[in-house]
């Protein structure tokens, strides 16, 4: 199965909690839509009923930039997430928008540790980097599904990259 026959429903969104993108990072292209998304595989902490699960599963990582989504930088300023990016020159081209989301996606998303803080009804997120510690930093009574107890007893081989150093745009 070629990663654009990728079934939608085995994708999943965002819960409150965080994340530290891996790979695989995929256009989707569901059934009936116009628009592709994208895909990647991530290391994840959520919360389910005041309870921490840990998991590792493909996320769709392009909801963190969408028009409803926000991102809020180092020093607490609130910014459009869709804005991150640099568009394409024809608005109207999907491949040149898909292109601009995946450059976006490969320098500033994948590796480095996320915290979605809160969801919105429109689908969008508000989320932040936070520290490779900060990620690694969880209860030994985490639920957690096989591929993150791997992870969990391997982390000292896992290498996360910091919030990087030139910004967005």
């Amino acid at each position: 199965m070629s990663s654009e026959d990728q079934p939608a429903a085995a994708i999943l969104l965002f819960n409150k909690g965080k994340y530290v993108f891996t790979d695989n990072l995929t256009e989707v292209h569901p059934e009936g839509v116009s628009v592709p998304f994208f895909s990647a595989k991530a290391i994840l902490i959520t919360t389910e009923n005041d309870q921490l699960h840990g998991d590792i599963a493909a996320v769709k990582i392009s909801d963190l930039i969408l028009k409803q989504s926000s991102y809020i930088d180092e020093n607490g300023k609130v910014l459009e997430a869709h804005k991150l990016y640099t568009w394409p020159r024809n608005l109207g081209s999907n491949a040149q928008w898909a292109a601009c989301k995946r450059e976006f996606l490969d320098e500033f998303v994948l590796n480095f540790p996320i915290e979605i803080i809160s969801l919105q009804e429109s689908g969008g997120v508000t989320w932040r980097y936070i520290t490779p510690e900060n990620f690694k930093n969880f209860p030994g009574d985490i639920q957690a599904s096989s591929g993150f107890q791997e992870f969990a007893r391997h982390q000292g081989e896992y290498f996360f990259l910091r919030r990087p150093l030139n910004e967005p745009k």
